[in-house]
């Protein structure tokens, strides 16, 4: 099972309400309600399963809509223009306070605050009552519910008016009135770096496996880490890097299959943590309930209402510099008469398992059969060049179709961390410790490493793989401070960790002062879509036919082939370009729905 204690717990994602169920007992915790039962160890936890759930809000992370606000999505179906208009207001920067979807944003992080603070007042309430052995679990308990409301102040301070938020540190009721104001954007990180540093010293450093999911110290020190990354406090934030690579014991996946993959892959030894979705409990919900347990994102990743990925980067994917040094490029075919050869891949590894493009003619699509470019629609006025395949999941069969599914999502892993303790590194001028950050991801995905060959990279990089010439395959470029920013701005971040964590690409596009100018380079950018062909292969088999399919209008390059009409992408981004403007995108407003119902907003 590999849920966080989820058993028999459900909730009904309501704002200023907490709904949890057990084998012994219904208890609705009200805030409305005078009394509020706390009496053991056992009601605070319910209340702790209430803040993990909360957390399934998809409306928390909104993974589809930041990928479109930034540079990382198309808004699904329609080319040049698309389809549905609330997608073209995220994508065309042109949403507002009133804009649904930042008011249920805004609405998921309080709601996940409201569940901690209740759990903080239970644990309080109880305390005196406990047996000295108890006091252990207490402190575990505390240390997460402080845990989540910090970090959901962080992410509300990252993303919502210049970080000058509401402060919620408890709970609202009647008597004290729900209305509350804002506070300084200094005085809100003072707040969640307490409630951060308070878990980071209480927070276990793993579980048994039945607790897998649960908030760990490593967790907190990432997000710690970005906090100051953030704030440009870079020395700070390495000592919580290096934490976490030197002594959190995990590793870099190489085998990809789990790394995004349910079921087999959940809480592998790169992830640093993760929301547990399921489909086994609350399946009697719709998949637009509040409440459910399942994600709708494998079936955003290819309905033309979704997101999918922009010219650029599939661009910039299927052009990843391969190690020709390297065996894992290497793939043996079978032909029809049994016989085999070996071809190099023809995309990258991580352009393969990041993304569904026509150009990986070598991997199936999931389903263990079809090949991805006979899987993919292809449609230069519809669904686009491609899919991301991160949430895509064929694991199960939901009756409630496509909508439901329950894969996991990672919201944090160590290829972030060690990214950005290469960032921090290259503002203090250590190039030579960002570079060997920077090439550990690269070398997992068996890609062309960077600058010239340093004995601290992998050994087997230099030691025994070795081009037909004798030289290490690396790209012997003399980096500068500002070309590896460049590098690790434009593509190692972006193609490393695109459609992930919370709003993160914007983030760093707004920290680093590049919004403006990345939609001007956007805008401008030509692409061009011409016909692919590749060998075909038997479906059952996988074994080569003989045979070539040709896909028309599916490549994208960036060379005119002689393109006409459609077939031009220079579209992408016109609109954003003309209408982003800092002081009303930089940030998202307070929405209206809160200002109208807080009496002490102006």
């Amino acid at each position: 099972m590999k849920h966080i204690k989820i058993n028999n717990i459900f909730i009904f994602f309501l704002f200023f309400s907490l709904l949890s169920c057990s084998d012994e007992s219904l208890t609705e915790l009200n805030p409305n309600s005078p009394v509020v039962s706390w009496e053991s160890l056992k009601d605070t936890q319910k209340g702790l399963n209430s803040i993990y759930n909360s957390l399934l809000d998809e409306s928390l992370l909104s993974i589809k809509n930041e990928a479109i606000r930034s540079d990382m999505g198309y808004p699904g179906y329609g080319r040049p223009v698309p389809d549905r208009i609330d997608a073209q207001v995220i994508y065309n920067q042109s949403y507002n306070s009133g804009t649904p979807y930042i008011s249920a944003k805004w609405d998921a992080h309080y709601t996940t605050i409201y569940y901690a603070n209740q759990v903080i007042n239970g644990l309080n309430i109880i305390k005196p009552t406990l047996e000295e052995t108890e006091i252990e679990d207490w402190e575990s308990q505390m240390a997460q519910a402080r845990f989540f409301r910090g970090l959901m102040h962080f992410y509300l301070h990252s993303l919502y008016n210049n970080g000058r938020i509401i402060i919620r540190d408890e709970i609202p009721n009647v008597e004290t009135g729900f209305g509350k104001g804002l506070s300084s954007s200094e005085e809100v990180k003072a707040f969640f770096r307490e409630d951060l540093m308070y878990a980071y010293e209480k927070l276990p450093e793993s579980y048994p496996d039945n607790y897998l999911g649960s908030a760990t110290k490593w967790a907190v020190a990432t997000f710690l880490g970005k906090s100051h990354l953030y704030a440009e406090e870079y020395a700070q934030a390495k000592v919580y890097f290096n934490d976490v690579i030197n002594n959190g014991g995990y590793e870099l996946v190489e085998d990809t299959s789990l790394l995004f993959k349910t079921p087999g892959g959940e809480f592998n030894k790169e992830s640093i943590f993760e929301l547990a979705y399921n489909t086994e409990h609350r399946n009697d919900f719709t998949v637009w309930e509040a409440g459910k347990m399942s994600n709708q994102l494998s079936h955003e990743s290819t309905a033309n209402t979704g997101f999918y990925p922009p010219a650029w980067i599939v661009n910039e994917y299927k052009n990843e510099e391969l190690d020709l040094a390297d065996s894992r490029n290497f793939f043996t075919e079978v032909n029809p008469d049994g016989t085999t050869k070996d071809v190099l891949r023809p995309i990258s590894l991580r352009a393969s398992t990041m993304v569904a493009i026509v150009n990986d003619e070598l991997s199936d699509y999931g389903t263990g059969k079809t090949k991805t470019p006979d899987a993919i629609k292809i449609n230069n006025n519809g669904w686009g060049f491609g899919y991301y395949k991160k949430y895509l999941d064929f694991s199960n069969t939901d009756s409630r179709g496509s909508r439901s599914r329950g894969s996991n999502v990672i919201v944090l892993r160590l290829a972030d961390v060690h990214l950005m303790l290469a960032e921090c590194l290259i503002q203090e001028d250590d190039l030579e410790g960002a570079l060997e950050n920077i090439n550990a991801v690269r070398y997992r995905w068996a890609l062309q490493l960077l600058g010239k060959p340093n004995p601290k990279w992998p050994d087997s990089t230099f030691e025994s793989d070795k081009d037909t010439d004798g030289n290490t395959d690396a790209d012997y470029v003399e980096y500068t401070k500002e070309t590896l920013m460049n590098r690790l701005m434009y593509v190692e971040r972006p193609l490393e960790l695109s459609v992930e964590g919370n709003a993160d690409r914007w983030i760093d596009l707004r920290r680093w002062g590049k919004l403006k100018e990345n939609y001007e380079k956007l805008s401008g950018e030509v692409f061009y879509l011409t016909s692919y062909t590749y060998d075909a292969h038997d479906k059952d088999t996988g074994f080569l036919t003989g045979s070539t399919t040709t896909k028309n209008n599916s490549e994208i390059v960036d060379v005119d082939p002689g393109a006409t009409g459609l077939n031009i992408i220079d579209y992408e981004y016109d609109e954003a370009f003309i209408n982003y403007n800092a002081t009303l995108h930089d940030y998202y407003p307070i929405p209206l729905n809160e200002i109208l119902r807080n009496p002490e907003l102006n």
